[in-house]
C-alpha cells in the first residue's frame, strides 16, 4: 500500500485514526496493538507473503538482543561477540539473499560462461530500511546504548511502523525507545503532523509525480538520441527524485507525530548545498548517519587501520597517517552505499563515483575554496562545481541499463543531433513546472516565512490555523491528482 493513493488517505488511514483515538485513546498498551496489527495490514497489502518473513526477523532480533545486551560497564564477553556477529550475519545475510543473489549468479554467468538457473525470488518491499533498523537495535544493546525490549509486540512496532517501514527514514531504536511507552497526542504535535504529511503528499502527487511524465517523455523520444533532451532529462529526474523520497519522508514524519512519535529529519534542502560534503550531510540524513556510526567509525578503529596510522607516524607520513585511514573508512562507506540502493553495477559506480568526489573535497577541493575566500568567485566555483558533479552523478544513478552508452550520449558521443521540436516543445511545456521545482527545492520558503514572522507577530493559534488550511488544500489538491492518474510507485520502494 502505498501513502499516495485514495484507498490509503480515506479507508486505511481514517479507520486507523478512528480507532486509535476512539476506543484505544485512554491505553497506550492497545494503541500499540492497533498499531502493530494496522502496519502488519499495511505491508501485507503489497507483500502478503513477505510479512512473516519481516516477523522472523524482528524475533530473530528480539532473542539475539537479549543474548547480545551489555552488562554494564563490563567489557563484552567472547560469548556476546559470537552472538553479536550471529546477528550481524543473518541480517546481512537475509538482505543479500533476496537482494544480490540473481545479481551473483549472473556476474558468475557473464564472467565464467555458466548457465546457472537465475532464482525466482521478488525482493521484499523495504527489506533495504527495516533490515538496518533490526540491525541497528542488536548493534546498540550490545554497544549498551540502549537496554533491550522486553516486549516483542514493542520491538516489532519499532521495526513494522508502517510510515518509515517502506522507505525511511531509517529510525534508530534509540530514537523512540521512550515512545513506545509514552507519547505526546497534544493538539500542536497532532497539527503539526497533518501539516507535514499533506505537505508531503503534494510534494509526492503534485511535483515528483509531474516530473516523472517530463523524465519519460525525454527519455522516451523514439529514433532520435538528442543531447538536450538528455541532460533535461536528469534535471528533471533529479527533481523527481527529490521531491519524491523528501516527499515520503516527510509524510512519514508527519504520520509519526499524528501517532505521537517524533522520526528524525531526513532531508534539509540539499541542492542549496557549495559541495558534495555538504550535500551528503543533508540528502538522505538517516542512511548517512546510519553508515557513519556502523560502518565507518568501526573500520576506523579496527586494529588494522590503527596499526597502519602508528605506521605512517613512525615513518614521519603524517598527512598520510591523517587521510588514509579516513579515505579507507570512506571507500568501505561508499561502496556499501552504492549496494545498498541496488543490485546492479551503475549503483556501485556511483558508490565509486561519490567516494572519490568526498575524497577530493577532503584532500584539494576545500582547500581551494578557501584561498578564493567568500566572494563571487568562490560562490561560483561551489555552486557550479556541485550541481555538475551532483546531475553526473544523477545520471549514473538513473541508468541502470547501458551506463556508458547513456552517459557518453549526455556529451555528444553516438546522439544523432543536440535538440530537435518535441524536446523544445516538452521544455516549453513543462518550463513553469521546472522553475517551481528549483524555488521549492532550495529554502525560499522558510526564508521568506522567517522575513514575514519578524515583520509580523504570528501567535501559535494563528499559526496552527494557516498550517490547517493549507494541509487542506495540499490534500484537495493531492486528492484530484490521485482520483485523475494511475498511481506512481515512490522511487526508493525498489531499494
Amino acid at each position: 500500500m502505498l501513502f499516495s493513493t485514495l484507498i490509503f488517505v480515506y479507508l486505511f488511514l481514517a479507520v486507523l485514526l478512528i480507532l486509535y483515538y476512539g476506543p484505544a485513546r485512554k491505553s497506550q498498551y492497545w494503541q500499540n496493538i492497533i498499531l502493530t496489527v494496522f502496519s502488519l495490514l499495511f505491508y501485507s497489502f503489497g507483500e502478503p507473503v513477505y510479512v512473516l518473513l519481516m516477523i522472523g526477523l524482528v524475533f530473530f532480533n528480539f532473542i539475539f538482543g537479549k543474548l547480545c545486551a551489555a552488562d554494564g560497564d563490563e567489557p563484552p564477553t567472547a560469548k556476546k561477540k559470537l552472538f553479536l556477529a550471529v546477528a550481524v550475519l543473518g541480517n546481512l545475510g537475509t538482505l543479500g539473499f533476496f537482494k544480490y543473489t540473481n545479481f551473483i549468479i549472473t556476474n558468475i554467468n557473464a564472467l565464467s560462461g555458466s548457465e546457472i538457473a537465475l532464482v525466482k525470488l521478488a525482493m521484499p518491499i523495504g527489506i533495504s530500511f527495516f533490515t538496518f533498523q533490526a540491525m541497528s537495535y542488536v548493534i546498540d544493546t550490545y554497544r549498551g546504548v540502549t537496554k533491550c525490549q522486553d516486549s516483542f509486540v514493542r520491538l516489532l512496532l519499532y521495526v513494522s511502523f508502517f510510515p518509515q517501514l517502506i522507505a525511511g527514514p531509517i529510525v534508530r531504536y534509540q530514537d523512540i525507545e521512550a515512545q513506545l511507552e509514552q507519547r505526546d497526542h497534544s493538539i500542536n504535535h497532532i497539527n503539526d503532523g497533518v501539516f507535514r504529511f499533506a505537505l508531503g503528499l503534494a510534494k509526492k502527487v503534485i511535483i515528483a509525480d509531474s516530473c516523472d511524465s517530463v523524465v519519460r517523455s525525454l527519455f522516451g523520444i523514439k529514433d532520435e538520441t538528442l543531447v538536450l533532451a538528455g541532460w533535461m532529462g536528469v534535471v528533471f529526474y533529479s527533481l523527481q527524485l527529490y521531491f519524491d523520497f523528501s516527499g515520503y519522508s516527510d509524510m512519514a514524519i508527519g504520520l509519526g507525530k499524528i501517532f505521537g512519535f517524533d522520526f528524525p529529519e531526513n532531508f534539509n534542502y540539499p541542492f542549496a548545498s557549495r559541495s558534495v560534503t555538504e550535500y551528503w550531510r543533508r540528502w538522505h540524513i538517516t542512511l548517512g548517519t546510519w553508515f557513519k556510526d556502523y560502518l565507518f567509525y568501526p573500520v576506523l578503529n579496527t586494529r588494522g587501520i590503527k596499526k597502519l596510522s602508528r605506521s605512517l607516524m613512525k615513518k614521519k607520513k603524517r598527512d598520510a597517517a591523517k587521510y588514509l585511514p579516513t579515505v579507507i573508512a570512506l571507500f568501505a562507506v561508499w561502496l556499501a552505499t552504492g549496494l545498498w540502493h541496488g543490485a546492479n553495477w551503475n549503483f556501485v559506480l556511483w558508490g565509486i563515483y561519490y567516494f572519490i568526489l568526498l575524497t577530493a573535497d577532503m584532500l584539494w577541493v576545500d582547500k581551494l575554496r578557501k584561498k578564493l575566500g567568500s566572494g563571487w568567485g568562490e560562490r561560483i566555483f561551489s555552486r557550479g562545481t556541485f550541481l555538475l558533479a551532483t546531475f553526473f552523478g544523477m545520471a549514473l544513478f538513473y541508468f541502470e541499463n547501458d551506463t556508458f552508452a547513456s552517459i557518453g550520449r549526455l556529451f555528444g558521443i553516438g546522439v544523432t543531433g543536440f535538440t530537435n521540436n518535441d524536446v523544445n516543445a516538452y521544455i516549453c511545456q513543462n518550463f513553469w513546472l521546472l522553475i517551481a521545482g528549483i524555488i521549492l527545492s532550495l529554502p525560499t520558503v522558510p526564508f521568506l516565512y522567517g522575513k514575514l514572522k519578524e515583520r509580523v507577530k504570528v501567535t501559535p493559534a494563528a499559526e496552527r490555523i494557516v498550517k490547517t488550511l493549507l494541509a487542506v488544500a495540499f490534500i484537495a489538491l493531492a486528492t484530484v491528482r490521485m482520483a485523475g492518474n494511475t498511481y506512481t510507485p515512490f522511487l526508493y520502494t525498489r531499494f
